[in-house]
């Protein structure tokens, strides 16, 4: 229940004379098609026309509170109102204090300008390149207007204020590390979401932090290649297989949570058993071959026959040795032996044959 003492307090402030540029509070009493009328505890009513609001004045609604400025009053004694006024003063007032303490301010990101985006603080504009705004390339800028973004100001001239993001971003970078290096160790099994792929593997963001698989640990075989099997998007699930935070290294591998082929080499590798392959690598002295997905061996490179060099025909390879503790399989070049059978029948020897006529007329 209002006391005396408070019903007095409100008369005097609606007494109390108003002049142009005063910052005000009004509480919206009636909403029309290009104003809205305020209670702002003053002897008469205020009014501010769509021109000085913020939004449209439908886009209002009654028992709504705003900020307004005094800008004049009409000839009956209405105030004359401005919310873009004062959220302009509101706006300098944080600008000239974040300006002084180095603190950010709060922007919204209103449309494009070239290679940026142009933002309001309480109706002044600046300008926030996207290469200030995160660190990594920005691939769709579209997709944040209308959103919020905290911000430092990066220089501030004639021409205007320009904003960057980058410190705030290193330091919510550097909360996500410690986080991350925090909750998570070495070979535990995680989610993370394919970003992109390079010449060294695959890119993996993992709650909130990049993670590096390299392409010997998409998988056992060589000739598995990570395109082939993911897609960016994916959300896959792989192991950490090295955490460094000094070095900011987060090594992830999918072939971890494969089953390893030498656990069952005798199921596809034997002594003796012949291959024909390609080779898949050559160090100069070895050529190297793909056995099985994951299992390879070595064939010294002299053994090769000097017509298989240039050939495009497989190499036939045997397995000479097996040395399962060092995972190294030795071969040798195959080299088939024929065995050639005469079609003819040799005709049995007999002295007719030999001496012919000549024994003819010998008498016994």
């Amino acid at each position: 229940m209002e006391s005396m003492q408070d019903y007095m307090k409100e008369i005097d402030a609606a007494l109390k004379p108003l002049e142009r540029g005063d910052l005000v509070e009004g509480l919206i009493i009636q909403v029309s098609e290009d104003s809205i009328i305020a209670d702002i505890q003053y002897a008469q009513d205020g009014v501010v026309y769509e021109a000085e609001l913020n939004k449209k004045a439908k886009q209002y609604r009654e028992g709504e509170k705003l900020q307004l400025v005094v800008t004049g009053f009409s000839k009956d004694g209405t105030v004359i109102l401005s919310e873009k006024k004062a959220l302009r003063q509101f706006g300098q007032a944080a600008l000239d204090a974040a300006k002084a303490d180095n603190k950010p301010v709060q922007l919204l990101l209103k449309s494009i300008a070239k290679g940026g985006f142009r933002v309001d603080i309480g109706g002044i504009e600046g300008y926030l390149p996207f290469s200030l705004y995160q660190s990594q390339f920005l691939k769709e800028p579209e997709a944040l207007l209308g959103t919020t973004a905290e911000a430092l100001i990066e220089k501030h001239d004639e021409r205007g204020y320009v904003f960057t993001r980058l410190p705030i971003e290193k330091q919510l970078t550097e909360k996500k590390k410690q986080a991350f290096f925090q909750a998570h160790t070495k070979g535990e099994s995680v989610q993370g979401k394919v970003v992109h792929f390079n010449r060294g593997g695959v890119v993996v963001e993992i709650d909130g932090m990049r993670g590096f698989m390299p392409r010997s640990e998409v998988g056992y075989s060589r000739s598995t290649k990570a395109e082939d099997i993911l897609n960016e998007g994916d959300v896959i699930t792989v192991v950490i297989r090295e955490l460094n935070a000094r070095e900011d290294k987060i090594l992830v591998s999918l072939k971890d949570l494969q089953q390893d082929p030498w656990s069952q080499l005798s199921d596809y590798v034997t002594i003796g058993d012949v291959f024909e392959v390609y080779p898949i690598n050559d160090n100069g002295l070895y050529l190297f071959y793909e056995l099985a997905d994951g299992i390879q061996g070595a064939l010294p490179k002299k053994e090769l026959p000097p017509e298989m060099k240039q050939s495009e025909e497989p190499h036939v390879v045997e397995v000479l040795a097996i040395d399962e503790q060092k995972r190294r399989i030795d071969l040798a070049y195959y080299y088939e032996v024929e065995q050639y059978e005469s079609d003819e029948e040799e005709e049995p020897v007999n002295l007719g044959s030999l001496f012919g006529d000549k024994l003819k007329n010998l008498k016994f």
